[in-house]
């Protein structure tokens, strides 16, 4: 079959050399772009795989049995393994060490000028302000890596029953999105952690409460970006 054939054009006006040439590099380079693609899947997928590895790895060495725990549930819903990892990277030196340059993180910086979040709390040391800081800038970029899964596993979707205005009137729902309680569980329980670590213990209410609130707004932003990229497509 040529390609005139192919495109339907045998039937009707013959394409001119020029317009066949320019189909052909546009078939071409689609062509080049699509492997270029599925060669970048399949680097992604490796990647995720290896992290998964190194995240089960953690989980069978690990003494801190609540920790384990809570990264199983995680793993459970399917959350993806370098956003997990980056969460436990806070506070947990065997796994940082681990990584290694698997993950894009943030340069450490002792400037308070360069906070973004806490850059008027007067409550934490600037040491503490500091990692805290990186860290969920870490979770931001991390959640950019697999933007769709991350939005997906990290959201818990509920159906609520809309009031009727009358009996046999067809039953509406209304979704609702909040985040997942099994990340708000991890990431409170590391913050915990951590800050225990530098003797400055916090109740797990507050710590929840920062956990949830740190989580939507980088599930909104991921969310945010990749409508943005979607219409720039």
């Amino acid at each position: 079959m040529s390609l005139e054939s192919f495109i339907g054009l045998d039937g009707g006006e013959p394409m001119s050399a020029a317009s066949l040439e320019k189909l052909r590099e546009r078939m071409k380079a689609a062509s080049a772009q699509i492997k270029q693609i599925k060669k970048e899947e399949k680097k992604a997928k490796k990647k995720e795989h290896d992290l998964l590895k190194i995240l089960l790895k953690f989980v069978k060495s690990s003494h801190k049995t609540d920790l384990t725990l809570l990264i199983s549930r995680a793993i459970e819903i399917n959350v993806p393994a370098n956003f997990i990892i980056t969460v436990i990277l806070l506070g947990n030196k065997e796994i940082q060490e681990e990584v290694g340059k698997m993950l894009m993180l943030n340069t450490a910086t002792s400037d308070e000028k360069a906070l973004t979040f806490f850059g008027e709390d007067e409550t934490l040391p600037l040491k503490i302000k500091i990692e805290l800081d990186n860290w969920i800038k870490d979770m931001l970029a991390q959640s950019e890596e697999y933007p769709q899964k991350m939005i997906k596993t990290g959201y818990k979707t509920d159906f609520i029953e809309l009031e009727k205005e009358y009996e046999f009137d067809e039953q509406k729902y209304e979704e609702k999105k909040s985040v997942q309680p099994a990340l708000i569980k991890l990431v409170a329980f590391v913050v915990s952690d951590f800050l225990a670590q530098h003797s400055l213990p916090e109740p797990s209410a507050k710590t929840k409460e920062f956990a949830a609130f740190i989580l939507k707004g980088i599930l909104s932003k991921t969310e945010e970006n990749l409508d943005q990229r979607n219409l720039l497509e």
